[in-house]
């Protein structure tokens, strides 16, 4: 019993939600690739899915035309201006949501397939450092975001599914699941774009964890209390960790710039989505005179996937920073030159490479 409750750690649970997160974008075709151990060594590798992309273009397109047809529709009938510019907008959005989706999987397919891989490697590397013991995802913080971003997820799966069964109208269950359905692929990019930014900002919490305390102790351990010489063996042994540590950062602002290249305009076009749907929500509350708590509820959660995805990022670009912070001034680097010049010269040029700019 105590041993299963040591193996219910944060990382580990933080695991079990991404792979519940992974396997509902996987069902809603956002994600058409699939994560499977490679036969030779067990690691997780991410592999292209070609049977299943045609599946979910297919899926999308027929469901986003009548998606459109169905709004027109209902748009045609409305009589307050307003709300026709509203309505006419969030569909435009959703459209182009559907759209950057399509793009993504097709067009950037590849790119997209490495760009998780080398998220994927960039873990093992951090789950192989000295010390290192969690082989989940991040900690703490990362969990607690995790479980309010599921909240706000079953709230936008849930919140419409009463309304299904309300009633025997077909075109009325048939619009509302073309409405659920494409709703929910929008708000997709931006549960993906949390997620991205997360786990850069789990790497980097990471390994300046190692850094504050593994590779320091080690550093420390090269100090001689009769002040005789450090061995040549010691110096290459601590100098491969140091090489390694670094070489990790490296790897991690690489990944993470390529990810914020990718995303930077589905990020911008999903913000837009969000607000835009708030401002609809909010006017439709006004209409029934601030009396529909479902609504109040919607606009909740529009306004904490916003809040948790500017978390994620500021979490991400804060841990960033964080190896400016990372002094050896008062760790022992041996009395050699080259290598407080070592030291030096490598974290000084980590400190301008930040992963946001």
């Amino acid at each position: 019993m105590f041993g299963r409750r040591r193996q219910l750690s944060a990382s580990s649970l933080s695991a079990s939600i991404l792979h519940v997160g992974f396997r509902y974008a996987t069902f809603l075709g956002i994600i058409c690739f699939g994560i499977e151990g490679n036969r030779t060594d067990g690691c997780l590798v991410a592999q292209n899915r070609f049977w299943y992309k045609r599946f979910c273009l297919l899926t999308r397109l027929l469901i986003c035309v009548i998606y459109g047809y169905l709004s027109l529709d209902y748009i045609f009938i409305l009589d307050n201006s307003h709300l026709i510019i509203l309505s006419w907008i969030r569909l435009v959005c959703c459209l182009i949501c559907a759209f950057v989706t399509l793009t993504l999987q097709f067009w950037f397919g590849q790119h997209v397939l490495r760009v998780v891989n080398s998220y994927l490697r960039l873990f093992r590397k951090v789950n192989a450092l000295p010390g290192s013991q969690a082989s989940g995802f991040g900690g703490r913080r990362e969990l607690s975001l995790l479980i309010f971003k599921m909240i706000c997820l079953m709230n936008e799966v849930f919140c419409e599914i009463p309304e299904l069964f309300n009633g025997l109208n077909m075109r009325l269950f048939v619009t509302i699941l073309c409405e659920l359905y494409v709703n929910t692929n929008a708000t997709m990019i931006g549960h993906l774009c949390f997620v991205g930014y997360l786990s850069v900002g789990a790497l980097y919490a990471r390994v300046n964890h190692y850094v504050r305390h593994e590779l320091r102790r080690q550093l420390q351990g090269l100090e001689q209390l009769n002040g005789s010489e450090v061995s040549r063996r010691q110096l290459r042994a601590a100098g491969c960790r140091l090489d390694q540590c670094l070489a990790i950062y490296d790897d991690i602002q690489r990944v993470g710039s390529a990810f914020h290249r990718l995303m930077e305009l589905p990020l911008c076009l999903i913000l837009l989505f969000a607000f835009l749907s708030m401002t609809l929500v909010s006017y439709f509350i006004m209409l029934q005179r601030f009396r529909n708590v479902g609504l109040w509820l919607l606009v909740a959660r529009l306004f904490f996937d916003v809040v948790l995805l500017t978390l994620a990022i500021h979490g991400a670009s804060s841990s960033s920073r964080v190896v400016r912070r990372l002094s050896f001034d008062n760790c022992y680097v041996t009395e050699r030159n080259d290598w407080h010049m070592k030291v030096s010269l490598k974290f000084v040029g980590q400190s301008y490479d930040s992963f946001l700019y």
